[in-house]
């Protein structure tokens, strides 16, 4: 038997270690990246799936992850009794999965497909195995029910048996290290808690090293990585000598220095074939694959300042896992059976005692049966280690008898199983004792072969085709309208609107565009809301920038918000006040986390929590009132701009000469005093050039400096070698510094592409109002670590302002709008794009930059802020009441003071529904959704295809909104099915963990879903799980033509995880894409 003391250890080759970093890499391909939860990503997390069919990626992701991958049966058959699914689509549904068969019962002919929607809808009637008996025997006093059991016995015994006690062993031979790993096979074979140990000593490493500032106390040594890291503090860890591993710290340290090496030690020792790698690397980084998902992302994020200080990676992971399994595999095998813990100790173990482990295995499975207990000594399962070789030697007569009782229980089970189909059919049990043995076995066939786990696909299908053909019939009239608008020779002259609004095309701005528009004057138009325009934002007095845009694109811009040129004293009053906000709530939260504190300053600070705690809880409208009368009696109040407009290279230049001179004169006045000050400008720009190598050292021009300075050459080379260490006055720095600058801002050529794309993409090139709202989103919540899931999804997670600020700009300069004249759009002069947010939990909306609206446009501004408040009273009069812990509003009463409680109440589990509840994203003209009550289900998308012949901007949808759409729609559709493995389960027990995300109580796996609390209504789901329905406005062989240009959307369409939904201009018919130029009529 090999040990750990006596394997000898052999240096891996380089090569041998890239292979090993690559192939765990592509191991993680199941597991989906996972973003920090202060920018929260949707996604789908079967993502590495994608390349397989929908059916096939949920099958994976039940094998790796454990997870369920459609709605419960009993919801489904919910629907069905609701009318949200029709049996006309059931019957579709079923035609693929049925066969063109029938059978005979007295007089009657059944089809295959009328037993499988009975079974469907009515249930298998399956039972479990141990009670079937109990259920049936009192009916066997039924002669015929007695006859159906006969003769269903008879045709089990003329089958081979399926289950013997060898079969475990078979079976477990095969799944070893391939379904489950070591751990998981002790734990389900041993009783004993293998995997649990290791991933709470996992969580434990992995939570402290990936904290990002949220603990007050650091995990030390994090910059030596996360692998040497653990080596060197598990030392003096007594975890490891608590589960009993034995000389924990020599193991420690006798590990190799590269984690490469540990994981190839480890394999080894586990004595997993190499065949094998692959796929066991896969369940191991599946076993917490919220922290795996977290790994890999940061992993690859080269620019983050996070992992730069404290790398982490897959592989460092790994060598952890690996070590920790393989110890307490070792454990409990050695007291459990007696054997070392490797791959083949175990497969010898089940290949040398095929009857005895059976035996064992179904006193673990089950309770065994009363017949087969009599010939058994139970003492020999209590054993440890197990006395393998008595359980071997059992009574001959127990293999007999036992086979005999599982075969009984099976034909008892079949049964009820028949009694129930024969019920639902409406066939007497008396027809079904006189059929054939042949049609009777046909039966049993259909119903074992359809079994309660393979009903998820066709519920979905049915659920699928029943809205598609119920939203066809709900936007019908429209489309006669479309029809009769198309049909027409002349179209009338367009109107001037009094108002224009560009919303984001989320969901929830779908029911305040149509109440904006029922107001009547007001024009609106659906855009992802970034508008077009990635950025990396910097606000004012921020240290940190924001990424403004879909994780799908990467900003080559920088914009920062900067005050306006008249604020200057308020900047600096406003800076100050900011630092001193800073200092104290840096110190507030270093007291509030400090071990010491309950202890000696409870007296002097609990008042002030104590204040906080009861007035947000009993009356936070108040109390919400009070903090803001006191923070805009403290903030300076500071009108600020962006930065717009491009840094020429030149510029950038001179502006980082300037700080360099700076630079120097102050390391002139620290050295020199007064005297450092006469040194000439010409003397300076020179010493600058000398320490960026721009020129060479000059002896005569030195004579000068040395002259004023009293200097020698060793003083002129420590002063620039003091310029270099201390200021970062170097060539690359300098680089760096020029790049960083003319990175902010936008040309006006871009600036021109930018704002003629977002126009041009939304049809909206002409008529313009004498005011365009560009509304970006936000959302504000109190205590809610999902707040920014609730925020704009296209600006990754982010509140909208910043890029409707940017795009107004934009819109607004002159020079553009000349440029644009060329390019066909002619914006009035009179005509001035306002950017403004809409806070979709109290629905109000927020304007900014007022300073810049001319005085001409007064009256026009106040109609459009009366409008946009009416609209925000009816918006959360209707969003209210589909909040289920909301009390009927009466008329006479306003809803939006109830809207606004629910931001601030840190007890409110849900400010709003957010997303939850789509189903469909239509990319077409406005006539074609316009009036119509889509309940905050349907995502927006302005285009007009009739002002994009090549299918250009239809392209740019169709790559980027809908794509992250279909992310969001993943997200969504997996936390509702399983609200545990893929979502994040209830709010009421979530645990803040590293400023990264949450986690169950003090150690648990990072959850990577939604909370239940976002998509189910109680006990029931209140998002319908369906796949989105993309709907295009435009011509088929456009769309099938975009299709066949971009392998991601023939992935997503081919595999089935979209529904691609076209309405043809011409005919304003459905067609569902199926395959590349097929199209399927939907009726």
């Amino acid at each position: 038997m090999n040990t750990l003391d006596d394997k000898k250890r052999v240096t891996p080759s380089e090569s041998q270690r890239i292979e090993l970093r690559s192939l765990v890499n592509l191991s993680c391909e199941p597991i989906s990246h996972f973003w920090p939860m202060k920018t929260f990503i949707h996604h789908n997390p079967l993502h590495g799936l994608e390349h397989l069919t929908f059916e096939k990626a949920i099958k994976e992701g039940q094998r790796f992850l454990k997870g369920r991958g459609y709605l419960s049966n009993s919801e489904n058959r919910k629907y069905l009794q609701q009318g949200r699914i029709s049996e006309d689509s059931i019957n579709e549904a079923l035609k693929n999965v049925s066969q063109n068969a029938t059978i005979s019962i007295s007089d009657r002919e059944i089809s295959h497909l009328e037993v499988l929607r009975s079974i469907l809808i009515h249930g298998t009637g399956k039972v479990a195995t141990d009670v079937c008996s109990a259920i049936l025997q009192p009916s066997l006093n039924q002669p015929e029910i007695r006859n159906l059991f006969k003769n269903i016995q008879d045709l089990s015994k003329k089958k081979a048996p399926e289950y013997f006690l060898k079969g475990h062993a078979i079976r477990e031979k095969k799944d070893l290290a391939t379904q489950y790993t070591l751990a998981e096979w002790c734990d389900q074979t041993l009783g004993t808690n293998v995997q649990d140990q290791v991933n709470g000593e996992i969580i434990k490493w992995v939570s402290g090293f990936l904290d990002e500032g949220h603990a007050p106390w650091g995990m030390p040594e994090r910059k030596k990585t996360f692998y040497k890291a653990w080596k060197e503090l598990a030392l003096d860890d007594a975890s490891g000598s608590i589960l009993g591993i034995q000389d924990w710290k020599s193991k420690i340290l006798d590990l190799p220095d590269r984690p490469e090496d540990a994981v190839l030690e480890s394999l080894s020792l586990l004595a997993i074939p190499k065949n094998l790698w692959d796929g066991y690397f896969s369940l191991q980084l599946a076993q917490l694959s919220g922290w795996t998902g977290f790994i890999k992302w940061r992993s690859e994020q080269t620019n983050y300042a996070w992992q730069n200080a404290f790398p982490i990676d897959l592989i460092k992971y790994m060598a952890i896992r690996l070590f920790y399994e393989r110890e307490l595999v070792m454990l409990a095998c050695q007291e459990k059976l007696a054997i070392s813990g490797t791959f083949a100790s175990i497969n010898e173990y089940l290949n040398n005692h095929p009857t005895g482990y059976g035996l064992f295995r179904e006193f673990r499975s089950r309770v065994l049966p009363d017949e087969v207990v009599d010939y058994l000594d139970m003492s020999l399962f209590s054993q440890d280690p197990l006395n393998i070789k008595d359980l071997d030697q059992c009574d001959s007569r127990l293999i007999s008898t036992w086979e005999q009782t599982i075969e009984k229980q099976e034909a008892e089970s079949q049964t009820l199983m028949v009694m129930e189909l024969a019920q639902s059919l409406n066939i007497s049990i008396q027809d079904l004792v006189k059929c054939t043995p042949d049609t009777l076995s046909s039966l049993l066939d259909w119903i074992e072969q359809f079994p309660e786990s393979h009903h998820g696909p066709i519920w979905l299908e049915a659920l699928e085709s029943s809205y598609i053909q119920d939203f066809a019939k709900k936007i019908s009239p429209n489309l006669e309208k479309l029809r009769k608008s198309d049909e027409m020779e002349e179209q009338p002259l367009e109107s001037r609107p009094l108002s224009q609004s560009i919303f984001c095309i989320d969901v929830r701005s779908e029911c305040f565009r149509r109440q904006l528009e029922e107001i009547g004057g007001n024009e609106t138009f659906g855009f992802a809301g970034f508008f077009g325009v990635p950025i990396c934002y910097q606000g004012f007095s921020s240290e940190q920038q924001t990424d403004q845009f879909p994780v799908l694109l990467k900003p080559k811009h920088v914009v920062k918000e900067i005050p306006r040129a008249s604020q200057g004293k308020a900047a600096e009053k406003f800076l100050e006040g900011q630092q001193i906000a800073k200092t104290g709530h840096t110190l507030l939260h270093d007291l509030k986390e400090n071990v010491v504190t309950p202890y000696v300053m409870v007296e002097a600070i609990g008042w002030f929590f104590g204040f906080k705690l009861f007035g947000q809880t009993l009356r936070p409208k108040w109390f919400k009132k009070v903090m803001s009368w006191i923070k805009d009696s403290l903030v300076i109040p500071i009108r600020t701009t962006l930065t717009v407009g491009k840094v020429q290279r030149e510029e950038a230049y001179e502006m980082v000469a300037a700080k360099h001179r700076a630079a120097i004169y102050r390391l002139f006045t620290e050295k020199h005093d007064r005297q450092g000050g006469t040194v000439p400008h010409e003397q300076i720009e020179r010493l600058r050039k000398l320490a960026l190598n721009q020129i060479p050292s000059d002896s005569n021009e030195n004579e000068k400096l040395f002259r004023l300075l009293k200097w020698n050459a060793s003083d002129l080379e420590q002063f620039i070698l003091a310029l270099r260490k201390d200021f970062n006055l170097h060539e690359r720095d300098f680089g760096y510094k020029i790049q960083e600058i003319t990175k902010t801002g936008f040309t006006v050529s871009e600036q021109v592409n930018y704002v003629d794309t977002a126009l041009k993409l939304l049809g909206f090139t002409k008529t313009f109002a004498r005011l365009v709202l560009l509304c970006g989103h936000g959302s504000t919540s109190d205590n809610n670590p999902y707040e920014s899931a609730l925020d704009c999804g296209a600006c990754g997670g982010n509140h909208g302002i910043s890029n409707a600020r940017v795009l107004a700009v934009m819109a607004n300069n002159s020079q553009v709008r000349q440029r644009l004249v060329e390019r066909g759009i002619t914006i009035p002069s009179d005509t001035h794009f306002l950017p403004g947010q809409h806070d979709t939990v109290t629905d109000e909306v927020e304007l900014y930059d007022l300073e810049e609206v001319p005085a001409t446009h007064r009256k026009d501004l106040l109609r459009l802020q009366h409008d946009l408040q009416e609209a925000c009273e009816k918006n959360s009069r209707e969003r209210l009441a589909r909040l289920p812990d909301v009390p009927a509003i009466k008329e006479i009463d306003k809803a939006s003071p109830l809207t606004k409680v629910r931001s601030m109440d840190w007890s409110q589990v849900r400010p709003e529904w957010g997303l939850s509840g789509h189903t469909a994203f239509i990319m077409g003209r406005r006539l074609l959704s316009q009036g119509i009550n889509f309940e905050g289900r349907t995502f927006l998308h302005s285009y007009d295809h009739s002002q994009d012949p090549d299918g250009k901007y239809l392209e740019i949808i169709m790559t980027a909104p809908m794509i992250v759409a279909n992310w969001i729609n993943m997200e969504h559709y997996f936390s509702t099915v399983d609200p545990v493995v893929y979502g994040a389960g209830s709010k009421a027990y979530h645990n803040v963990v590293g400023n990264i995300g949450v986690m169950y109580g003090s150690e648990s796996d990072l959850c990577v879903g939604l909370p239940i609390q976002t998509v189910f209504d109680g006990d029931k789901p209140y998002h319908d799980p369906m796949r989105l329905f993309a709907i295009i406005e435009a011509p088929l062989e456009r769309i099938a033509t975009i299709v066949g240009r971009h392998e991601i959307l023939q992935r997503l369409t081919r595999n089935r995880w979209i529904n691609l939904i076209a309405i043809d201009p011409d005919t304003k018919k459905f067609f569902h894409f199926q395959l590349m130029k097929d199209w399927q009529p939907i009726n």
